[in-house]
């Protein structure tokens, strides 16, 4: 570590704990998802697949939306870290790189918390429908053949909106995967040119980005071996970004 980052810098602290708690909390939420809890790291499922969603869904809607909201907010704090990152990159030959990395990640998380919500829609969706399919149940043993019919046709129409709905969330986690991957590159390249950082961590986060944008380029999030690639990407790049954060807690109480 340089002296760039001085002893009680705040902001610098501040940068610290937010790349250490922002990842940890993001994975964490992240992981708490019942479609993604239920196919932990997982290379052989299909998220375009809407009956494993919808599988994976029943039961644990509230579970989703919840996690979903927490996950959103955890989001927010990555480009606060990344920000704080750039600040630290104004003054080095580095500072373009981590100023784009930082206007890409806030663009990523933009479109991953839209996402978010249409994921919540989803939830509801999906809970909706299973209710339906209890009607539809109760009404055929009751032998009403109309409610039952009905209640039937319900189900249906919400497992076609979920469909949709399922591929319009997998279509922005795309996207914004992509772009998330670039600024992380973009912000291990900045992180590299300043004698701020950890030079060996800087390097692992650029190389970290490079390969998660080569990966998720070559296996999308849809694809049945890109769903468990992209959680490992996601989960190293996560690792080196609270490195960076407790060797800058560090260096700012030196």
């Amino acid at each position: 570590m340089a002296d760039k980052i001085k002893k009680g810098d705040w902001s610098a602290q501040t940068t610290g704990i937010l790349l250490i708690v922002g990842p940890i909390l993001t994975i964490l939420f992240n992981s708490l998802n019942p479609i993604n809890a239920a196919n932990a790291f997982s290379f052989s499922f299909s998220p375009d697949k809407i009956d494993g969603v919808i599988s994976a869904l029943s039961g644990n809607e509230s579970n989703s939306q919840i996690f979903g909201l927490l996950l959103t907010i955890s989001l927010l704090l990555l480009p606060l870290a990344i920000g704080g990152i750039s600040r630290i990159c104004q003054d080095d030959p580095g500072r373009k790189w981590a100023a784009f990395g930082f206007v890409l990640t806030i663009i990523a998380v933009a479109i991953w918390a839209v996402a978010n919500g249409i994921g919540l829609s989803l939830a509801q969706a999906v809970s909706d429908m299973g209710g339906l399919m209890s009607a539809t149940i109760q009404a055929q043993a009751a032998g009403n053949a109309q409610a039952a019919g009905e209640a039937a046709a319900g189900a249906q129409a919400l497992g076609l909106s979920a469909g949709i709905m399922n591929g319009i969330v997998l279509g922005a986690h795309q996207m914004a995967t992509t772009i998330f991957m670039i600024g992380t590159l973009s912000t291990g390249i900045g992180m590299t040119m300043s004698s701020a950082f950890n030079t060996n961590i800087s390097r692992l986060i650029a190389l970290g980005g490079l390969v998660g944008l080569i990966l998720v380029l070559i296996y999308p999030v849809s694809s049945d071996p890109g769903f468990g690639i992209v959680g490992i990407m996601f989960l190293v790049i996560s690792i080196k970004f609270v490195a960076a954060g407790v060797t800058i807690l560090r260096a700012s109480r030196k």
